[in-house]
């Protein structure tokens, strides 16, 4: 059985249904006053790049950070899904909780989708075999997935306000949610926590597929 946890009234209610028929929403814990966040809203957020299927029955969304050993193990999974099942979406939702060189290789990856190149600086990034220790390593790993540098850093500059708002929401909707560390994944209605295997990956799309036929289940 999958380890997810169940969220309450101070999250999403499970199942998509059940939550447009109460119109239950998340209220933003930051700032009352905000509107409620929904999980369509962390699904798809239209600035956000994601890889897969176009026309998605199921998006996962995977709150992580380049430093983050057990997120690095997950994506090699993750790629297996992706390439198993063809009615897939992810959505990376960059939250750089481990510090400076988290953050700047979260920014850096974000730059290169105005190159066209998001989904390869966050495969190399990913696949590094070792914690960043400094900014110089990030940039000597996305040299050498062939990114533009030059451009990157100049792409980082000209859009800073847009990551900067980008990493921010990512951030909210995290601590909205009520995520303690990385990985943790939206799968289209529920939450799971940690490291995930293919298999489990799997099981994580076949029970929000489950769930999507039964829409009274909670």
């Amino acid at each position: 059985m999958l380890n997810e946890n169940p969220i309450g009234r101070r999250r999403f209610l499970l199942g998509a249904s059940a939550l447009a028929a109460t119109a239950t929403l998340l209220p933003f814990l930051p700032a009352s006053a905000q509107e409620g966040l929904t999980p369509e809203q962390v699904l798809n957020d239209p600035d956000m790049p994601f890889v897969g299927a176009k026309n998605a029955d199921i998006t996962i969304a995977e709150f992580m950070d380049y430093n983050c050993p057990y997120c690095r193990k997950s994506h090699p999974e993750l790629k297996k899904l992706l390439k198993s099942d063809r009615r897939v979406r992810v959505v990376y939702k960059d939250w750089p909780v481990f510090g400076p060189v988290s953050e700047y290789a979260a920014r850096m990856a974000l730059a290169a989708k105005w190159q066209g190149k998001y989904e390869a600086a966050h495969d190399a990034l990913m696949s590094s075999p070792k914690r960043f220790q400094q900014n110089k390593e990030v940039t000597a790993v996305l040299t050498r997935a062939g990114i533009d540098m030059a451009r990157l850093n100049k792409d980082a500059a000209a859009h800073k306000a847009d990551i900067d708002k980008l990493l921010a929401r990512n951030a909210l909707q995290a601590d909205t949610i009520g995520l303690q560390g990385t990985p943790s994944w939206l799968v289209q209605s529920f939450i799971v926590f940690g490291g995930l295997s293919h298999a489990q990956l799997q099981e994580a799309v076949a029970e929000a597929r489950r769930r999507q036929k039964a829409p009274s289940s909670k």
